[in-house]
């Protein structure tokens, strides 16, 4: 059995594919500076039924195509510093949540609703789940092998990275390799496979599946409202925490401590007591739950420590916290437990583009 499968594929006629795909809204501070225009627009738009008429549009001028037979699709994403080779395919929703396709974060049911709404109304997956599975060498080989061929798409997108894709539609080969892989982990898009879940429909997931030993995670970090005082904040968090005054936060902090930025200060904050459970868990099950917070919004680590004082700073919020990244081996461990971080614990980074490689349902 495979758990990953070839498909037909929908995708932008090449001189296109660099304005039609897009980063995830997300990578963009402020949207307002760039032209909306592809999957870009069907994303950011509050309006699903304008959505789907400028998606059946781009559809009838033939700006995206289906593929002719059923393909493996291999994406490269690169800079400088970094790269990583993923396989695009479809798996089998019947195989999610047991031993063999497992997920690791908490959902909220608003998000789920919303990605049903999102994908349902034009009937797309415009952007693959993100998975990982535990190296394999032959299989690597193979991809890297596939890379030295010319690719049908190639440019440097919105987020500053590489993107390349190759065709495989001779696939027996990669196939046989694609076997070998008898786990897939769900890193990012758990509120996309939950709304499937809940669609009632038959749907076969589009993924990329990433080696874990390229796979790169960065900090997710909190802000907050609290409609508490900082001096009453600070005597909660010090039941459970050493707090201690620093100049600016660090650059690489250690797994075990977080840091927290309120009243224009920055704070280190240890535990008192040992704790094995993730920073994450931490900060939620000893604080967040406890100060009473009336708002809450994650903030990626790619946009750095000064978006944190940005909007705490703006009175929007009152006190943000930053963590450490959890790293991939403790995600596949959760998952391999049956338990869950909880939701929004990690940002995988870089990512695929929405609308490069979509998957009609």
């Amino acid at each position: 059995m495979s758990l990953i499968n070839p498909f037909k594929a929908l995708r932008p006629i090449q001189k296109l594919a660099r304005r039609i795909s897009t980063p995830n809204p997300k990578y963009f501070n402020s949207l307002k500076s760039y032209p909306k225009f592809g999957y870009l627009k069907i994303l950011t738009s509050k309006n699903l039924i304008q959505s789907k008429k400028y998606f059946v549009n781009m559809k009838n001028k033939k700006l995206v195509t289906k593929e002719s037979k059923d393909c493996y699709y291999v994406y490269k994403i690169s800079d400088k510093n970094h790269q990583q080779i993923g396989i695009l395919g479809k798996i089998d929703l019947n195989n999610y949540d047991n031993k063999n396709i497992l997920g690791h974060e908490e959902t909220f049911k608003n998000r789920v609703f919303e990605r049903k709404k999102q994908i349902l109304n034009i009937s797309t997956q415009v952007g693959p789940i993100y998975t990982a599975y535990k190296y394999k060498k032959y299989l690597q080989d193979f991809l890297i092998k596939v890379t030295k061929s010319k690719p049908i798409y190639s440019f440097k997108s919105l987020d500053k990275f590489n993107h390349q894709v190759w065709i495989v539609d001779k696939e027996n080969n990669l196939k046989n390799f694609i076997k070998k892989i008898n786990k897939i982990y769900i890193c990012d898009g758990h509120h996309r496979i939950q709304g499937m879940l809940k669609s009632n429909k038959k749907i076969s997931p589009m993924i990329i599946a990433f080696p874990h030993n390229q796979i790169k995670i960065l900090d997710y970090n909190r802000v907050l409202k609290s409609n508490l005082s900082s001096e009453k904040i600070i005597n909660i968090i010090s039941k459970n925490f050493k707090i201690k005054k620093i100049k600016n936060n660090s650059k690489n902090l250690k797994k075990g401590f977080l840091e927290m930025y309120m009243s224009n200060q920055w704070y280190l904050l240890k535990l008192i007591k040992k704790n094995k459970k993730l920073d994450v868990t931490i900060l939620h099950e000893n604080i967040i739950s406890k100060i009473k917070a009336t708002k809450i919004d994650f903030i990626s680590g790619i946009n750095g420590s000064n978006r944190l004082k940005k909007l705490v700073n703006s009175k929007k919020f009152n006190i943000a916290f930053k963590l450490s990244p959890t790293n991939i081996s403790s995600v596949m461990s959760i998952a391999d437990k049956k338990r869950f971080m909880p939701a929004k614990s990690t940002w995988f980074h870089p990512k695929p583009l929405d609308g490069l490689i979509c998957s009609e349902l």
